[in-house]
């Protein structure tokens, strides 16, 4: 009886135990759930927090004053697009006092875009019998400044329209445009700048059809820029009778020069009629150039180092009304070097004229 007993109070004992073992099992395993859970919904808040912090961070960073500033209250536009693109090229020698300017075919683009928000994407048709082979180019613009990059290349389509210095005897060369083959340009680089008063003045207004200027107001902006630039020329293609009177530094056969260059300038846009705008910008440039020369075939190439200064202009004017906008600009960026025994002038330019519709308006 008594060893009965003890065998029914071990098992007794026994299953207590393990269905206590079980228990605080269980609870143990409840608790770290229940732990890993808090841990986890902390995480995902604290991230939360941080993404929403962030987004707040952005909004006050790129805030605008609603009285001289108002945003775009549409999500999309379409807006069909004419552009004429131009660009020169100047050679000149101090020694000799000659120099010589050639230009391209002016080429001519038909484009249809199209916007979400602050986002513009198109393609633009090129409608004149000569372009480039490669013209590339991307523009982002926020309130507080904007990134510009392009890139072009051509080799066709090129004449001189301007000779000084060639007198023959005595009577000087005038009226002289000719088709030139031999020259080709490879073109590249980008800038950044900041807007300093980017509460009150809006550069996307009278550029990107973003935002309203309401009141006329003015910023002044601070850039960097990179320039690539490179010229070829075969003077074996000039006309004989000119090539025997050009000197020997303009019968080059490459120029290519690297730029940095600092950017300090004033844009303003003036409000002088309900819905209107009118913007001028004008950007001076000092630049550090590295240039490598390379006059004639077979030769080695010169590099010299200068310093020398740019500009960068734009104008601007714009009908936008919020739901319907239309404008011309024109941008234009002139390139200079000056180092003996050669000096180039070159200028890059576009216009733009555009109009377009907004619609589906944003929820408040």
């Amino acid at each position: 009886m008594c060893g009965n007993r003890r065998g029914y109070l071990f098992k007794t004992g026994i299953i207590l135990f393990v269905l206590l073992f079980f228990t605080l099992t269980a609870h143990a395993q409840e608790t770290s759930n229940a732990a890993d859970d808090t841990v986890e919904s902390r995480e995902k808040r604290e991230k939360r927090n941080f993404a929403v912090r962030c987004v707040d961070f952005i909004e006050r960073f790129l805030e605008q004053d609603t009285a001289y500033v108002s945003p775009n209250r549409f999500n999309l536009s379409v807006m069909p697009q004419y552009s004429y693109n131009y660009e020169y090229y100047n050679f000149a020698t101090e020694k000799n006092a000659q120099s010589i300017s050639i230009v391209p075919t002016f080429n001519h683009k038909a484009g249809l875009y199209f916007g979400w928000r602050w986002l513009f994407l198109g393609y633009s048709f090129d409608i004149s019998k000569s372009r480039p082979e490669t013209d590339l180019s991307l523009e982002l613009y926020c309130s507080r400044g904007g990134i510009e990059l392009f890139y072009r290349k051509r080799s066709d389509g090129y004449r001189i329209n301007s000779l000084k210095g060639f007198e023959k005897d005595g009577v000087p060369l005038a009226g002289y445009d000719k088709k030139f083959d031999g020259f080709s340009v490879t073109q590249g680089g980008g800038s950044f700048y900041y807007i300093f008063n980017s509460r009150k003045f809006s550069f996307p207004a009278a550029y990107r059809q973003s935002t309203n200027q309401r009141k006329s107001a003015g910023s002044l902006l601070l850039g960097i820029s990179y320039n690539d630039q490179r010229f070829m020329s075969d003077s074996a293609r000039i006309d004989a009778d000119i090539r025997e009177r050009m000197c020997q530094e303009l019968k080059f056969q490459e120029i290519g020069y690297k730029e940095i260059s600092l950017n300090i300038g004033y844009s303003y846009n003036w409000v002088f009629a309900k819905d209107f705008l009118a913007n001028i910008t004008l950007i001076p440039a000092i630049g550090y150039k590295n240039t490598s020369l390379k006059f004639y075939k077979n030769s080695s190439k010169e590099f010299v180092s200068s310093i020398n200064f740019d500009l960068i202009s734009r104008l601007a004017i714009v009908y936008n009304n919020g739901w319907f906008y239309a404008g011309a600009s024109l941008k234009s960026h002139r390139y200079s070097y000056n180092k003996a025994p050669l000096s180039v002038m070159n200028g890059l330019g576009s216009v733009n004229v555009y109009v377009g519709i907004n619609f589906w308006r944003r929820k408040r």
